[in-house]
This record gives C-alpha cells, structure tokens and sequence, in this order.
C-alpha cells in the first residue's frame, strides 16, 4: 500500500504529534494527517473528526484504502464535542482560522488538562488565538514556520497550564517564540516582512475610514523594529 504523502503545512504538525499518541485530528478533511502518523507508526490509533458529511466522506475513503478502519473512529461532530471520554492525548486543528479554533477550544472543557498536547495551525487570525491562549492560561511550548502553496504557515504547540500570561502586540501578531528566537528560522524574514505589510494595509484603511489606528501603529512600530534588528532592512 502506497504511504500518504503530506504537504509542507501537514509535515509541520506532525513535528508536533507525540510517539504512542492516541490522536484527534478535527476538521479532518481527506484524513492524510492521521492515516501518514498511523503508517509511520508514531501514533497507536486516531479520531478522525468534521463538522460535516463531505469531508468525513472522503476522510473515510483514505482510511479505508490505507487499510487502517480497524485503527480510525470517524465521528461527524461539531469541534470537539463528543470527543471528551476518549482519552485523546495530542489533538490537532488545521486548515481553519483562529477565531474558529479559539471557540472550539472554549467550547471543550477537556483541553484543559496538561497532559493534552494541542498542535495548533491557524490560516488566518493568528493574533487572536495567540491571544485567546495567553489569556486562558494555555502555554506555547514551541512556533515553526513553513511554506505551502506559496503561503506561509505558523504551527504552535501548546499545552494547558492553567496560569494566563501577557503578549505584546508584535508577540500576539508574530509569536512569542519567533519574536525572541525567530532569527533562527530562515522563513521568518519573510513572515515578518508579510506581516507588517498587512498590519501597514491595516492602519492606511483605518486611516481612510476615520478610525482609531493608535493600536496598529504601536504594533507596527514594534514590528519594523524587529526587522531592523533582524538586519533585513
């Protein structure tokens, strides 16, 4: 049997994905994240999970000619629910925004236990899930950068500690690991560079509308910073 390939993105969160894990992937789609894990024997067995018919369909099909049905539960559900008597230990939402991963977090109490590992890889909002982990007492262990399809990805990995922390505007926009570390990962350069001309597009509409760009301006100016002291100006 042919062994699923993954594109850069999906690499990214398998880094993450502990050896043994029992693992969620939700919002599975074609299931190529869990059904590469189970064939590279890094996880004992995985939830395959989605909100609606057509992608679990499909996750159903790559899970069957994988061979792997005996080790797969595909569950048609709404985020996490359903999911908490299952002893998950490493959970992954992808392919979907931040705002929607930050409510379906919320929504299930369960993550809420240390021992749980969330991998993490929003599309868009960053900043606002960062924000909403900070603020709920969820630590990041680690960021990787990663380019698919010509777009560059962040993936976190992150943990409950129960302990709420602050973010600067830059660490929120940017992460708090590539904030302070990010001159290690040769991608990051080029993030930052996309991320303030999207935060500058911001403050040139606020501007345009009327509104208030006071917050967009502090971000922005923190950010130029760090490309400065990056030495890619």
């Amino acid at each position: 049997m042919p062994k699923t390939a993954l594109d850069a993105r999906l690499r990214a969160a398998a880094e993450y994905v502990r050896q043994e894990a029992y693992f969620a992937d939700i919002g599975t789609d074609h299931a190529y994240l869990p059904v590469f894990l189970l064939q590279e024997g890094k996880i004992r067995r995985a939830v395959c999970a989605d909100i609606a018919a057509g992608p679990l369909s499909r996750a159903r099909k790559t899970v069957e000619t994988a061979g792997l049905a005996d080790r797969v539960l595909l569950l048609q559900t709404d985020g996490l629910q359903g999911l908490e008597a299952l002893g998950l230990t490493d959970i992954a939402l992808c392919g979907m925004g931040g705002e929607l991963i930050a409510a379906i977090l919320d929504a299930a109490p369960f993550v809420r236990d240390p021992r749980i590992r969330l991998i993490l890889q929003p599309m868009t909002r960053a900043a606002h899930l960062r924000r909403y982990l900070a603020a709920n007492g969820f630590a990041v262990e680690r960021e990787s950068l990663c380019r698919a399809a010509g777009r560059l990805y962040a993936c976190l990995c992150a943990h409950y500690t129960g302990e709420p922390y602050f973010l600067t505007p830059a660490e929120a926009e940017l992460g708090y690991y590539e904030v302070h570390e990010g001159r290690s990962d040769p991608l990051f350069p080029a993030y930052l560079a996309a991320r303030i001309q999207t935060v500058r597009r911001r403050v040139i509409g606020q501007h345009a509308g009327g509104g208030d760009a006071r917050e967009n301006e502090t971000l922005l100016k923190e950010m130029e910073a760090l490309y400065d002291r990056q030495g890619a100006l």
